[in-house]
């Protein structure tokens, strides 16, 4: 079916967002009701320009699997709302298209592999519980957004890049301060970035000068002909898709298990069920509320629909998520959910994630250490007054604060 789209935007609706009241991991209340009613579907986008809504579990994957759509900004009709840059993003394997993308997913690939990461457990442990024993030490309650759920995956980072130790805690602040997205001065988040910047620059030099065993020893060792705003470019990347996302599922996934006392007390009787337990929470949150873009290079049947060349699609990972035709009761997180349909929260089809081991084990060996070293753990405020982050690109809250029960396990 071919759907004429040269008439305007006035009878379009706009694109679902915000959450809905009462529940914000939930996709916004119209995205459910379009999901239902016409899962792929015109609406006009923020910027006021129109684009197709894909909503449904299967149109999302065949989204992000057609070789005829692609991810490049510069491409015709892309969905550009809201892009820093706008056509000026620098070259990353988020933003490009095969060849291109084929070419710089490979420069990394090998490290990513979930054999070289499960190598990375034991430092991922240490990691974890030298935040354990900060936030033990501090006074109650702790805001576990502050002093555990951001420098885990801060640490980790650092950890990769080969940051050396005289350098992690001013490393870690700014990487902190720059991805924040909170109430920041602009001005002390610009200063943020100017030292962040400096000190990954630094970082390249001495890289380039004495080659470690890290991942960016190995990026540099092996593409002696990589610049070093290409080395700027993927090291970004790594921060923006190694932390932010890491970092809000695990503060997400901590509120949940206190708000919901018997999937820890499963999860802690039975500690087998932890695989299960992250991947039913990535599905739940869905921690990116920016769903993946696209442009159609060329005319495109989806869903009996037929998108014209140079039009725009947004695939909404969190509305398929959900999509109870995938997922029966995806409101619920189910522990038994079959492994098959796999949730989408790590994207599908070339762009996947390629950190999503990586994340998974750092959620795996987190939760594991929460839930049998704080059953007690509580919240220090009511539910009613947590922050939550709803302007932003990833799903997440300011603060939580908790108290972790160590006298009553003592």
């Amino acid at each position: 079916m071919t759907i004429d789209t040269s008439t305007g935007t006035t009878d379009l609706p706009r694109l679902p967002q915000g959450a809905p009241a009462g529940c914000p991991y939930a996709p916004p209340e119209s995205m459910a009701s379009l999901r239902d009613t016409a899962p792929l579907t015109r609406v006009v986008l923020p910027d006021g320009e129109p684009a197709w809504l894909a909503t449904s579990y299967e149109l999302v994957r065949e989204v992000l699997t057609h070789p005829g759509f692609s991810a490049n900004p510069k491409a015709e009709g892309f969905p550009r709302w809201n892009l820093p840059g706008g056509t000026d993003l620098p070259v990353s394997m988020t933003h490009a298209d095969p060849p291109v993308h084929t070419q710089l997913r490979a420069l990394v690939s090998g490290e990513f592999t979930p054999r070289r990461i499960r190598r990375l457990r034991p430092d991922i442990e240490r990691i974890t519980l030298e935040r354990c024993a900060a936030i033990e030490a501090l006074p109650q309650p702790v805001d576990l957004v502050a002093e555990f759920a951001t420098p885990i995956p801060a640490l980790v980072i650092s950890l990769l890049l080969g940051v050396p130790a005289d350098d992690l805690a001013g490393f870690e602040r700014n990487i902190r301060l720059v991805l924040a997205h909170d109430d920041l001065e602009s001005s002390e988040r610009d200063q943020a970035k100017l030292e962040l910047l400096s000190a990954v620059t630094k970082l390249i030099a001495d890289k380039r000068a004495r080659a470690d065993d890290d991942l960016l020893s190995k990026l540099i060792t092996e593409n002696p002909d990589m610049g070093d705003m290409e080395l700027v470019s993927f090291v970004a990347l790594m921060l923006f898709a190694g932390f932010s996302t890491t970092a809000h599922m695990i503060e997400l996934s901590a509120l949940t298990l206190i708000q919901r006392p018997d999937l820890a007390e499963r999860a802690r009787g039975d500690l087998s069920v932890i695989p299960a337990l992250v991947d039913e929470l990535l599905r739940y949150h869905s921690i990116s509320r920016d769903s993946p873009r696209r442009a159609a290079l060329e005319d495109i049947e989806l869903g009996g629909v037929t998108i014209p060349a140079g039009e725009g699609v947004i695939a909404s990972v969190q509305a398929a998520n959900w999509d109870g035709s995938a997922f029966p009761e995806p409101d619920e997180i189910d522990l038994d959910r079959p492994r098959t349909p796999r949730h989408l929260a790590f994207g599908h089809g070339i762009h996947v994630c390629l950190g999503a081991a990586l994340a998974k084990l750092e959620l795996e060996v987190v939760l594991e250490e929460l839930v049998t070293r704080y059953p007690n753990m509580r919240l220090a405020i009511p539910d009613e007054e947590i922050r939550f982050r709803t302007t932003t690109h990833l799903h997440g809250c300011y603060a939580l604060p908790v108290d972790l029960g160590l006298e009553a396990g003592a």
